[in-house]
């Protein structure tokens, strides 16, 4: 079966022809690419046309990095995402407390304090007054800080005398959880099963399409109280009974080393799948976020200077990870959002590598790379090191960077112009349920450096601002490479899949502030044809 798709604005990111107007599809893979009158005339006696009608076509869309399980299972909790004040929040979980259960958990996510007027956290105290018989667990939008109400830390066995693990902190009066102290309120794996799992997998990959995505990159092992094992063997019977509308290459959370021995034992390995679903890298962490001041710097915050932020491990520790890792043939990428996170990063990459000869060609890279000096930035070129970005935390992070870590460090920071002009492999993702998965936004942020009011007037920083054909490159050609499939994905050329993210109009041919409120048309994933509703 034939589908050409004609008369439109194709950008193709294949740098030998950079523009089209046509695409012929066979089987699912591109067989031709050129102008109308060229293609029009390959045409088979059974062929679908679809006239674009001056629609912009690109390679199809990928985000490098986000949570997809996670998008998925908050969607059964309070959603708190953009709500600006603690009135609202304490509201919306009171009137959760008052439909659930008496005894049950309310998950609620997404809250961010420095929206409300007095940026004061919600208390324990709080939570227990509007739910006395109800466990709360309400999490940071970040994800990196959780506050519980008194019944969800005595389900989880918590108590004054509780000592925090390594890598985590217990603030036990005002019920505040941070980095590895989560771990504590997740302990008991309440794994629902492959059909509950395949269900809010399904849900988050729908949300995923009707942005305007193809492909995703997520991290999903454990999450939502499913093992392991239930979410791998959950995608591939999403994928056999052909139910996936996206592509997801899995970034495997495995923290520890008895982890990656189970992911072993079990005969899971690294690029083991097809390109519908395959297991990806092993994703680490070494800090948290900057928001709740728990990403990991080398000085004291300048706001804060009695705390560097939370380290996740031990140098010893983070070592022998990576180490186990490329051992195994396994590359791994870590969220770093810290300089001195980014800094632990490299040195147990050169650890590794010097380790275990051979292994320099493993796409080892950071996640979110926020806070880095000039010295660090030249480091993770000179290495190879790629970089999974998230352009659009500049809308909320540039109001605060400054703050945090100093003006100094902050002009050296959030470099991706500097690091795809050094060569280094950048791919862009949202972290989502963090940031909205949308890929307008992650353009719009990394073209302007601008939040959504268009504020400042020139843009933060702006000699970082990229051009959109790096932003589009950084979703398509880059992500691609991250995982090694840029020799059949994030280009529109002869012989790759047959995957396109098709929009109204041209990102660049409009004013880069109409670029945020972009809507995608449809998907076509492997030949699949997807209308968006997003």
């Amino acid at each position: 079966m034939q589908t050409i798709y004609y008369n439109g604005k194709i950008t193709t990111m294949n740098p030998e022809q950079p523009k089209a107007e046509a695409i012929l599809i066979r089987d699912g893979k591109i067989a031709a690419v050129g102008g109308s009158e060229e293609i029009l005339p390959m045409r088979d006696e059974n062929a679908r046309l679809v006239d674009l009608q001056g629609a912009a076509v690109y390679p199809g869309l990928m985000d490098s990095h986000l949570h997809i399980l996670s998008l998925g299972a908050s969607r059964r909790g309070v959603v708190l995402d953009g709500m600006r004040s603690r009135e609202e929040v304490l509201a919306a979980i009171g009137r959760r407390a008052a439909e659930q259960p008496e005894g049950t958990i309310i998950e609620a996510r997404g809250f961010n304090q420095d929206l409300w007027p007095d940026r004061r956290l919600i208390t324990k105290a709080e939570l227990d007054e509007i739910a006395p018989r109800h466990g709360v667990k309400m999490r940071r939008v970040c994800g990196h800080m959780v506050i519980v109400n008194s019944v969800a830390l005595q389900m989880a066995g918590i108590d004054a005398q509780t000592k925090a693990p390594a890598g985590g902190e217990i603030d036990f009066d005002a019920g505040i959880l941070t980095e590895n102290a989560l771990n504590l309120l997740d302990a008991v794996v309440t794994d629902e099963g492959v059909e509950s799992c395949k269900k809010l997998l399904l849900s988050g990959m729908q949300i995923a399409a009707d942005a305007g995505l193809t492909a995703i990159f997520s991290d999903d092992l454990g999450t939502a109280g499913f093992s392991m094992h239930t979410v791998i063997r959950a995608y591939r019977e999403l994928e056999k009974e052909g139910k996936m509308p996206v592509r997801v290459v899995q970034q495997c959370a495995l923290a520890t080393e008895e982890e990656m021995e189970e992911f072993l034992r079990a005969g899971y390995r690294y690029g083991q799948g097809s390109d519908w679903f395959r297991l990806g890298p092993r994703k680490l962490y070494t800090d948290g976020s900057l928001g709740a001041r728990t990403a990991w710097l080398k000085q004291p915050y300048a706001d804060a200077p009695d705390t560097r932020g939370v380290p996740v491990y031990t140098k010893e520790e983070y070592f022998s990870v990576a180490l186990q890792s490329h051992r195994a043939g396994m590359p791994f990428i870590t969220h770093a959002i810290g300089d001195a996170g980014v800094e632990l990063v490299l040195d147990a990459i050169e650890y590794a590598r010097a380790q275990v000869p051979g292994t320099d060609h493993l796409p080892d890279g950071i996640v979110h790379c926020q806070i880095t000096s000039r010295a660090q930035l030249e480091r993770i070129a000179k290495m190879g090191v790629h970089v999974y970005a998230q352009p659009v935390f500049v809308e909320y992070d540039l109001h605060i960077c400054g703050d945090r870590v100093g003006e100094a460090l902050a002009k050296t920071s959030y470099n991706w112009k500097t690091l795809l002009d050094k060569g280094v492999c950048i791919s862009s993702g949202s972290d989502c349920p963090v940031e909205s998965l949308a890929p307008a936004g992650n353009i719009y942020c990394a073209v302007t450096r601008k939040d959504y009011d268009g504020k400042p007037e020139n843009g933060w920083l702006p000699d970082q601002c990229l051009t959109v054909e790096e932003a589009i490159g950084c979703h398509t050609r880059l992500a691609a490479k991250t995982v090694g499939m840029d020799d059949r994905l994030g280009c529109i050329r002869e012989g790759y899949l047959a995957d396109l993210s098709i929009y109204p109009r041209d990102f660049a041919e409009m004013d880069p502030m109409e670029i945020l409120h972009q809507q995608p048309v449809m998907t076509v994933v492997g030949g699949r044809e997807r209308k968006c509703h997003a």
